[in-house]
Order: C-alpha cells, then sequence, then structure tokens
C-alpha cells in the first residue's frame, strides 16, 4: 500500500491528459460555433428568399394584367443580404437580356433565380438593387417601346 502511495507515474502524464482534453474542447467549440454561422447564413437567405418570393409572385401577378399595373409592398431584407432584381452575378451590362433573373448575395455566395416576369429600376435604364432593411416598394408594369417587353419597375414608395 505504501508503495501505491509513492508512486507517481500517473501524475508525470495528467498534465498531457489536461493539454489532449483542452484541444479536444477547443476543436468541437470550433466545430460548433462553424455550425452555428452556417445555421445563421441559411436563415438569413430563407428569411430573404421568403421575402423576394412575395415580390416574385405580385410581380408576375400583375404582369398578367399587363402595362399600367401598380402594387406597393412592404418586405424585409436581414442584415448582410442583397438582392438583385433583373441581372445575373458579374453580368451588370447584359441587361435587359437577363432582366427575367434575379440572385440572392450573402458574403461570397449568390443564389440565382429566375421568373416570369422582367425587372428593372425606375428610370428603365437597368436592374434594381435591395439592400438590407425595410423597404416600401412600388411595382409598376411598363412596356418598353424599344425592346417591346414588359418589365416591373420597381422603386422606393
Amino acid at each position: 500500500m505504501y508503495s501505491l502511495l509513492k508512486n507517481e507515474r500517473a501524475a508525470d502524464s495528467l498534465p498531457l491528459r489536461f493539454t489532449i482534453a483542452s484541444l479536444l474542447i477547443l476543436l468541437i467549440m470550433a466545430l460548433f460555433f462553424t455550425a452555428i454561422s452556417d445555421l445563421k447564413e441559411n436563415t438569413d437567405e430563407n428569411i430573404a428568399k421568403m421575402e423576394i418570393d412575395k415580390l416574385v409572385s405580385n410581380s408576375e401577378q400583375i404582369s398578367v394584367r399587363g402595362e399600367g399595373s401598380i402594387i406597393h409592398l412592404k418586405i424585409d431584407i436581414p442584415d448582410k443580404v442583397k438582392v438583385y432584381m433583373g441581372e445575373l452575378p458579374n453580368e451588370d451590362n447584359l441587361w435587359p437580356s437577363n432582366s427575367k433573373n434575379y440572385y440572392i448575395h450573402i458574403k461570397e455566395r449568390q443564389t440565382i433565380y429566375e421568373s416570369m416576369s422582367a425587372f428593372s429600376n425606375e428610370n428603365m435604364t437597368g436592374a434594381y438593387t435591395i439592400t438590407p432593411g425595410h423597404h416600401e416598394l412600388k411595382l409598376e408594369t411598363e412596356r418598353d417601346p424599344i425592346t417591346g417587353m414588359l418589365f416591373v419597375k420597381i422603386s422606393e414608395k
């Protein structure tokens, strides 16, 4: 029994055990925070998608009614999210050929969608960008005399 009290081999490996346990805890915490960050990003994208779906469905409805239709709409876009209506990523100069597209931009990720409506800004000169925050939008249909296309003009109310 006396030799068990004097044996200090287990005490020598104790700092190594604490170091390994600490590294494992740090690794688990890093994975946890990465997963939480990804979850927040996905939640923001889903919220933005729901808000933009309201805009797109209303745009498609007034496009069916033809030129001169107007509707007012309120949407909330989450922080760090931008929505580009009527363009594709890195193709700013191709409007109006890609005006039926829109995309959601979060950090470096971009998700592209397509609509039956063509989108434009209120001056009919290009795409419309929706920044984070609360927006009261006016959607109005107008036919472009040059192309003959029916556009949904988006502007702040």
